[in-house]
């Protein structure tokens, strides 16, 4: 059996049959793509060597690469995707998941020390965002996006240095990053994030619990309804789990997802998603 994917981020994702096994291959022969890829094989296999509860990470038996194609070879793991598993799952199974959640945080943050990053890092990064949001014509022409820029760019030199954990984190979980398997959640697509901090995973979820945004990209017909309840649910106990506890949560977390959700936007293309996006992010700026 070969099935073959495309995946979002322009690899190809086949799964293989092998000697009556089932491998994944993740792949890309674009040469600006390969030094990433390989950087995220690196994450997910040093994520692999740590035990977490009931969180795990699919086994990298190849990787192998070149300077115009990297392909790394990877455990298939049988399971439900989130919009499956939320619909046939009850509060139990939800509170296990957000105790995983906050267990591998808990975990990551175990390596990851608070420490001072400097502004400018995170100035950087936001005129980097602007220019590539900018450069899209119909971004470059809406007033709004403009004001939205506007505001976020004086708030980010407003902050100053940022107090934060810094060291380890998955850097894109989101709901479509984990597949699910029973009470064990298995993290795929590893990202390499321009600030490796702990705090950029819990933004991540939120941005699925708190902002609905993997649902926005689901294709098929899901019961709405419940899936706001628990994501409800898992939002309100997760931001109360992490606010309770750490100042640099309390006082970066809304920065951060600013940041994370400015970054999607110059790479939104559908009307109703780029209207989407400024709707939260204007949200967002009037809660900062």
């Amino acid at each position: 059996m070969d099935i073959e994917v495309k995946g979002h981020s322009g690899c190809d994702i086949s799964v293989v049959r092998e000697q009556n096994v089932l491998y994944v291959y993740k792949s890309t022969y674009d040469p600006k793509y390969v030094a990433r890829l390989l950087k995220q094989a690196s994450k997910q296999q040093e994520a692999s060597t740590v035990e977490y509860q009931h969180i795990r990470v699919p086994k990298i038996f190849d990787v192998s690469s070149d300077e115009h194609r990297a392909t790394i070879k990877m455990q298939y793991i049988y399971s439900k995707n989130f919009v499956e598993y939320f619909e046939q799952s009850g509060f139990e199974q939800i509170d296990y998941l957000i105790h995983a959640i906050e267990y591998f945080v808990e975990k990551e943050l175990a390596q990851s020390p608070v420490q001072r990053v400097p502004q400018e890092v995170f100035i950087e990064k936001f005129e980097d965002v602007r220019h590539k949001t900018l450069c899209k014509p119909e971004m470059a022409d809406d007033a709004r996006v403009k004001e939205l820029l506007e505001r976020s760019a004086e708030l980010f030199g407003s902050l100053g240095d940022w107090e934060i954990p810094v060291g380890v984190c998955h850097g894109d979980l989101t709901f479509s990053n984990i597949l699910f398997n029973g009470n064990n959640y298995f993290l795929i697509d590893f990202l390499d994030s321009y600030v490796e901090t702990p705090l950029q995973d819990i933004v991540k979820i939120r941005q699925d619990t708190c902002y609905c945004w993997s649902p926005l990209m689901y294709q098929h017909p899901y019961d709405s309804v419940r899936l706001q309840i628990i994501f409800d649910k898992i939002d309100s106990e997760v931001d109360t789990y992490f606010a309770t506890r750490y100042e640099w949560y309390r006082r970066f977390y809304k920065p951060m997802q600013l940041m994370n959700l400015l970054r999607i936007l110059p790479y939104a293309t559908e009307r109703r998603i780029i209207e989407y996006l400024k709707t939260i992010i204007s949200q967002l700026l009037n809660e900062i």
